[in-house]
């Protein structure tokens, strides 16, 4: 028997057909769970005290599948799964910030910031992975595109920069840009890492790249 395809399957679904929706879903449960498995380690759900299971994300992942369902157009030319994917993933972060919402009432912001940890610049990683981690920052500090390139030399400057930054300011970056652990995370993700409210994070992430741009050299 001939494997429907997604754009078929969709369009059979959209008709009312429930077999159709079911086999969409099943079709691309394998995507959904990948989408899942990603944001998960990148949001660090599993240490945080979110109560959010890998489950409870392809749950979600799910909805926002059926969900993009009634909106396909297979006129326009575009794949099913193209066009569903970033409702899967809307629907997982969703839920993500449902139950942030919910920590934030009950957790305490810190006067001081997060409880940081001091780690050496100089130890976290090999030197040539720790110029890509330099890399990315220096690339979001840049203030034009033509400061994007970013050579070696430069790195080393922004390096320098980073170490003259304050202690919490530093393992903030370190850990957004992966230092620590090899994988860079979301806005969210490292809010949800140091215990602090989406705001505050985002005010210390601005804090920090001014500081870090006033380092810098003149002609960065």
């Amino acid at each position: 028997m001939k494997t429907r395809s997604n754009e078929r399957l969709c369009a059979q679904a959209q008709k009312g057909d429930e077999n159709a929706r079911s086999l969409l879903l099943e079709k691309n449960y394998g995507f959904i769970c990948q989408t899942a498995a990603e944001l998960y380690r990148s949001m660090n759900l599993g240490e945080s005290d979110l109560g959010i299971e890998m489950d409870d994300l392809t749950q979600e992942g799910s909805i926002g599948l059926l969900d993009a369902i009634s909106h396909f157009d297979s006129s326009k030319g575009i794949k099913f799964l193209t066009y569903a994917a970033p409702s899967i993933k809307n629907a997982m972060t969703d839920l993500v910030r449902s139950a942030f919402a919910q920590y934030e009432q009950r957790m305490t912001d810190k006067k001081n910031g997060p409880g940081l940890q001091k780690v050496r610049l100089d130890e976290i990683l090999p030197d040539d992975e720790r110029m890509l981690r330099i890399e990315a920052i220096a690339n979001s500090a840049a203030k034009s595109p033509e400061q994007i390139y970013i050579d070696r030399e430069t790195m080393q400057e922004v390096y320098e920069g980073l170490g003259k930054l304050s202690e919490r300011e530093q393992v903030y970056l370190l850990y957004r840009y992966g230092f620590t652990d090899d994988t860079e995370h979301t806005l969210i993700g490292t809010a949800i890492h140091f215990s602090l409210r989406e705001s505050r994070a985002k005010k210390l992430e601005e804090e920090a790249m001014d500081n870090l741009w006033l380092e810098l050299p003149w002609w960065f």
